[in-house]
């Protein structure tokens, strides 16, 4: 990282003892930013909004179904919802091009993915094909019940456009009923998505921004302190000398 003049110039000793403190957090501030600004430039992460279908089973009655059409966005697909269609499907499936992982032939096997888990052409055993043609995808079709999805499990999907993305989402084989949270999509095709890890993120520790700012402190007094050593010494010897 490059920094300006006032933050760079001279020798990190000299520069440090002579630095006025809020420069100094400004040239930290400086760091801070610019690695905040690198890290979300990688990600790219789409949110979905989901609160048009986000009840329970959909928000469909028994019997019921729906399309989400387009799902993620134009060209990506569509999801189609039922809530026991025909006394046997519930559960979502992809349309028109896009898949959800799952198992290639046996019905009511969606992958179920853990938070901070990466959804991407290996995830799942690569089950992104044949999907739907079995029932794979639902969460029941018939007898068949796919296990209980519990707290911060996701469904993987790859849209028609090659772009990876999750559903977040429970489902309870006893009472036959799923519920979608959120879901979101990777912007480029063929790169992967991470699911949510749920971890809160970490704040700020008063204790610690404090012992950080006791340790510059003392770093820029103790140098100080150096600096009019040195200064006194060359001061006493050029008065010898004289």
């Amino acid at each position: 990282m490059v920094l300006d003049t006032k933050c760079g110039a001279g020798s990190a000793a000299t520069e440090a003892a002579k630095l006025h403190l809020s420069r100094l957090w400004a040239c930290l501030a400086i760091g801070v930013v610019t690695g905040a600004l690198a890290t979300s430039a990688e990600a790219t992460p789409v949110s979905i909004n989901v609160s048009s279908f986000s009840g329970i089973n959909g928000g469909l009655a028994a019997g019921g179904l729906t399309i989400i059409d387009p799902f993620p966005t134009t060209g990506g697909g569509g999801l189609f919802l039922t809530n026991n269609v025909g006394g046997a499907a519930t559960g979502p499936v992809f349309m028109s091009g896009g898949f959800i992982a799952a198992k290639f032939t046996t019905a009511a096997t969606p992958v179920n993915f853990a938070a901070g888990t990466l959804i991407d052409a290996a995830a799942g055993g690569g089950g992104f094909t044949n999907n739907g043609t079995n029932g794979n995808s639902l969460f029941r079709l018939g007898a068949t019940a796919s296990p209980d999805f519990g707290p911060n499990s996701f469904l993987g999907f790859k849209d028609a456009l090659g772009r990876y993305g999750y559903i977040e989402t429970t489902w309870n084989s006893t009472s036959n009923q799923f519920q979608i949270f959120s879901a979101a999509y990777e912007s480029v095709a063929g790169v992967g998505i991470m699911t949510p890890s749920g971890a809160a993120v970490p704040e700020i520790d008063p204790s610690g921004l404090a012992s950080t700012m006791s340790l510059v402190m003392g770093s820029v007094a103790m140098l100080e302190q150096r600096r009019r050593k040195r200064a006194a010494v060359a001061a006493e010897s050029a008065a010898v000398t004289a």
